[in-house]
């Protein structure tokens, strides 16, 4: 019943469960661009939770560890597992060639029949195109959703150009932040990180938009081992906090979380002064990429805003089973 392993596969293999903790974030170190849900942090954050699981894949090609991949669980009807591998597998090099990834792929997909008791959801790595779009339909998974967007900002150039190569409007506005006297400091008290979780929770409320949620950004930090703890920044006018922006650090990349102003750090261009205080501090500690996070027709002013810090607009090939 169902489809036979790929006999090629031989090429490759996918060491499941038998690595520690410490070997993880050694691997996703490793990997060229590593993405948030890829992380051993966020896959434990995700467990506690959603009350579920995480199985960790090493994929080796000839014996040689090649790439990652972290496939979460929620139990569904009957005990089934419904397991989720989101913006995955990573790999150590930029890229993989297609006949290569299409066997790796194939051996996800085999292991995660629904047969097999192991129904998987997958929104893969890789950029849409028509050739991407193939390899999957190839290794056997069904396109259901459109592919997810977001910015990656590369940090390796100097501070000057990163700064130059912000748009006209952006970098006048940071400007204008800096005249104003906001001040931005590096946050790690517990309160402080409470402060922003309940004005994050209560912006979503208003609004009526779905982010993070509290009880995810508090496991998500908890499960960070240390030189990988969250970044939290907050900005000070007038004596008092008026914006605060939250960023998880994994590997080599950064991931912006949570973002909230209030009507007092609106005029003063406060988030535009957190976020280049984020550049100045990621790129000191020797990370590659900033992640600005998803951008959607629907809220075309956060699209705006984050595209004025100068990235790469990445569309994700979608959602498959």
């Amino acid at each position: 019943m169902g489809d036979a392993p790929d006999p090629t596969a031989t090429l490759f293999q996918i060491d499941w469960n038998r690595h520690s903790a410490a070997q993880w974030w050694t691997m996703l170190d490793s990997c060229a661009r590593p993405t948030l849900p890829q992380s051993p942090a966020y896959a434990a954050a995700n467990a506690e939770v959603e009350n579920g699981g995480a199985d960790y894949g090493l994929i080796r090609f000839q014996g040689k560890p090649v790439g990652m991949t972290i496939v979460t669980q929620k139990r569904g009807f009957a005990g089934a597992a419904n397991s989720s591998l989101y913006r995955g597998p990573l790999w150590i090099y930029d890229e993989i060639p297609a006949e290569m990834l299409k066997v790796a792929l194939r051996q996800l997909r085999y292991r995660h029949r629904w047969w097999r008791g192991r129904p998987l959801t997958f929104h893969p790595e890789l950029t849409d195109g028509p050739a991407n779009r193939k390899i999957l339909k190839d290794a056997g998974f069904r396109r259901v959703a459109d592919g997810y967007t977001t910015l990656w900002l590369d940090l390796s150039p100097p501070l000057e150009a990163l700064r130059a190569n912000l748009r006209g409007k952006w970098r006048n506005q940071l400007t204008q932040a800096e005249k104003h006297g906001v001040e931005v400091i590096a946050a790690t008290d517990d309160g402080q990180f409470e402060w922003l979780y309940e004005n994050h929770a209560s912006h979503m409320e208003a609004h009526n938009y779905r982010g993070p949620s509290p009880a995810l950004l508090r496991a998500l930090r908890q499960n960070t081992p240390a030189g990988q703890e969250p970044l939290l920044l907050i900005a000070h006018h007038a004596g008092a906090p008026v914006a605060g922006i939250l960023l998880a650090v994994h590997g080599k990349s950064a991931t912006y979380l949570v973002g909230w102003s209030g009507d007092a750090g609106r005029p003063v261009r406060a988030h535009n002064l957190l976020l280049w205080r984020a550049v100045e501090q990621l790129k000191s500690a020797g990370l590659r990429w900033l992640d600005l996070g998803g951008i959607n027709a629907e809220a075309p002013g956060v699209a705006s805003f984050k595209q004025g810090m100068g990235g790469e607009t990445t569309t994700l090939v979608g959602g498959y089973v």
